[in-house]
């Protein structure tokens, strides 16, 4: 699997063709599942699918203003409830839309907006909670779909047409505050670094809620540093997935790319930090 490709060719689809998944693709997605990352692997969790016969009972408790896309198919990712259960679950959830994408299914992260009726609804017993929600299926062509909302806020509500078109939500130059590698007032120098370029592209292709990506980094003393945002669009529990999808972006194609295996340290860098107002330190990879 080429993760920066992959990241870059993902994108989220809100309408599915009626078509089923193969039962040979869904048994190499349940195979996937305990292999891939894990943003803390001391964390308990269990995948979940879930067929389209049983997805009524997701009504009224999933997806944005309760609204459930319909799909051939979803992802339920259980856990138990510590600290930085939503993060890891947002980790090992993009990381199984990048094995989605690797096998030519589309996919579209969903909201769940209460947790206790979610498992309520599907009688989920063991002491494991929902943590994240994913469709799946095959996404229609953008020629067969009609335009989408884009939702800046809600008095800012516009119509567009859809169009194959992708690229990175945020630029790399937009996303990094601040540096110490010698780029100071010429951004462009951040491609010599070839690795850790494409790790901020992959970073920046993150899905997040409502295409928001309520964050942002800064490079210091030799660590990555992951800079939330505070956003009055996004809820606590979907910044804390969205935290989860850009670090396992940027984990997948950093390591992939230099061969060097390091791992997200949660919590701030004990380093003086020029934070943008209302941004915090979460978490840093050291580079």
């Amino acid at each position: 699997m080429d993760y920066y490709q992959l990241t870059i060719d993902r994108k989220s689809t809100r309408e599915f063709k009626e078509k089923d998944v193969a039962a040979k693709l869904l048994e190499e997605i349940r195979e996937y599942y305990p292999v891939c990352k894990r943003l803390v692997p001391d964390i308990k969790t269990e995948l979940k699918l879930i067929d389209p016969d049983n997805s009524p009972m997701m009504n009224g408790c999933v997806g944005y203003k309760d609204y459930l896309i319909q799909a051939p198919g979803y992802l339920l990712i259980l856990s138990e409830a510590k600290d930085y259960c939503l993060e890891n679950a947002g980790f090992i959830g993009e990381d199984m839309i990048l094995k989605l994408t690797d096998i030519g299914l589309d996919s579209c992260w969903l909201t769940i907006n209460d947790s206790g009726k979610l498992a309520e609804r599907l009688n989920i017993t063991g002491g494991l909670v929902p943590a994240a929600l994913i469709a799946f299926g095959y996404g229609k062509a953008d020629t067969d779909i009609s335009p989408r909302f884009d939702i800046i806020n809600p008095s800012n509500v516009s119509l567009k047409a859809r169009t194959g078109y992708v690229a990175p939500k945020l630029y790399v130059e937009d996303a990094v505050y601040s540096e110490d590698m010698g780029i100071s007032d010429n951004p462009e120098l951040l491609q010599t670094y070839t690795d850790l370029y494409k790790g901020l592209i992959s970073a920046c292709c993150a899905p997040s809620f409502l295409n928001r990506q309520p964050y942002r980094f800064i490079i210091k003393g030799g660590k990555f540093v992951l800079v939330s945002l505070t956003d009055e669009q996004t809820g606590a529990n979907d910044a804390a997935l969205n935290r989860g999808i850009v670090m396992l972006n940027f984990y997948r194609t950093l390591t992939q790319r230099s061969g060097v295996y390091g791992n997200w340290v949660l919590g701030a860098p004990d380093c003086d930090l020029n934070l943008p107002e209302g941004g915090k330190a979460v978490a840093y990879f050291n580079i």
